[in-house]
């Protein structure tokens, strides 16, 4: 699903009869109908993404894309042709969230319509929640991010944290989790050892994102009362990945029944070794018994969690 698809829900998100969310009387903007005193019409865009090409969505390589969205068949059906386009780009440096904010206001006051993006969660996070007070009845934010749980709550009234957020990604990390989940249920296994480098994986959504996903798995997994132990291995006292292995697996889960599943980074949930995966469903190559041991090793795999 690419960016282009979010184009065709513009023309809603700035005509709906949105809430006042100050709660004060709305102040006149000269800019802020898309149709001036004169007829003339243009939905303005910000597009807030970080210039460092660093991250997945970076402005090098998403404003183009867009500008060809915008020739797109399928794009140019969804505006009259009385309504004109305009993008406005914004660096958000580092994918910082203090950066966002400034670009958010930056944009607003150019009298943007609508913004796209942040897409890395700490600066979306920021934007979202200053957004439903930017314009007489807020700014809409479309984003492919928002990966964590927080952003899948209800966004529909001014008390909802996120109000005036549209996350338009194929999937976020609650998807991953019931993933995981979903194999516990499978093999009717009750606990696992989340192994995770907070800082891992940063092009996706930017600081901590394996600490963000690894919150979101945990949060699922106490609702499905699934056991867990989290393991950082930025915090290992000083011991490599086999010592700590020999630790987590081989002591902590000798007299356990059950399985585990293990993953270090957001590619290894949806990619294992041995594993396509396509969509939502998976298509293993291998039994998950041989790729505990492969990823394991045979010398930390208790024979006790196959009894």
């Amino acid at each position: 699903m690419g960016w282009w698809v979010v184009l065709v829900v513009v023309v809603p998100l700035v005509c709906v009869n949105c809430q006042n969310c100050r709660g004060e009387e709305p102040r006149e903007r000269g800019c802020e109908n898309v149709c001036d005193k004169y007829g003339n019409c243009k939905i303005r865009a910000a597009l807030l993404l970080p210039k460092n090409t660093t991250y997945d969505a970076c402005l090098p390589v998403v404003e183009p894309v867009l500008q060809l969205a915008l020739q797109h068949e399928a794009v140019r059906d969804a505006f009259p042709s009385w309504l004109d386009f305009e993008w406005l780009t914004y660096d958000v440096t580092d994918c910082d969230a203090a950066y966002a904010v400034i670009s958010a206001i930056d944009a607003y006051n150019d009298c943007t319509h609508v913004f796209f993006g942040p897409s890395c969660d700490y600066a979306l996070a920021s934007v979202a929640r200053i957004a439903k007070f930017l314009g007489n009845t807020g700014t809409p934010i479309v984003t492919t991010g928002g990966f964590t749980f927080d952003f899948v709550k209800p966004k529909q009234t001014c008390q909802d944290e996120f109000y005036m957020m549209v996350r338009a990604g194929p999937l976020g990390f609650k998807d991953l989790a019931y993933f995981l989940i979903d194999i516990m249920r499978h093999y009717a296994w009750r606990q696992l050892v989340l192994i995770n480098e907070p800082d891992a994986q940063m092009d996706v959504a930017g600081k901590s994102t394996c600490h963000l996903m690894m919150k979101t798995f945990a949060n699922f997994l106490k609702i499905e009362d699934i056991i867990y132990i989290p393991w950082d291995t930025t915090s290992d006292g000083g011991l490599n990945y086999t010592e700590n292995l020999k630790l987590y697996v081989g002591f902590k889960y000798s007299s356990w029944r059950g399985g585990f599943l293990l993953a270090s980074t957001i590619h290894d949930y949806m990619i294992f070794e041995g594993i396509d995966v396509f969509g939502r469903e998976i298509q293993p190559q291998q039994t998950y018994e041989d790729l505990l041991l492969q990823n394991v090793g045979n010398n930390y795999a208790s024979e006790s969690v196959w009894e």
